[in-house]
């Protein structure tokens, strides 16, 4: 998700599948009148952990350490 451009283009509704593995802009998504659903699909945090296990140097060139 990226919080600049859903501002940017005036999105007015995000639908977020998990934020266990990472948590984005979410507060300040919601202060500027964007609707934030987050689902805590378990299906999206396992594949997610997967990826990160399976890649960490993906995961930690963009978004983590």
């Amino acid at each position: 998700m990226c919080s600049g451009a859903i501002l940017l283009y005036g999105i007015s509704h995000v639908v977020i599948g998990e934020n266990t593995t990472y948590r984005g802009e979410e507060e300040l998504l919601r202060s500027r009148g964007v609707r934030v659903d987050v689902l805590h699909d378990s299906r999206c945090i396992e594949m997610m952990q997967s990826f990160i296990q399976a890649h960490p140097e993906l995961w930690n060139e963009d978004i983590g350490v």
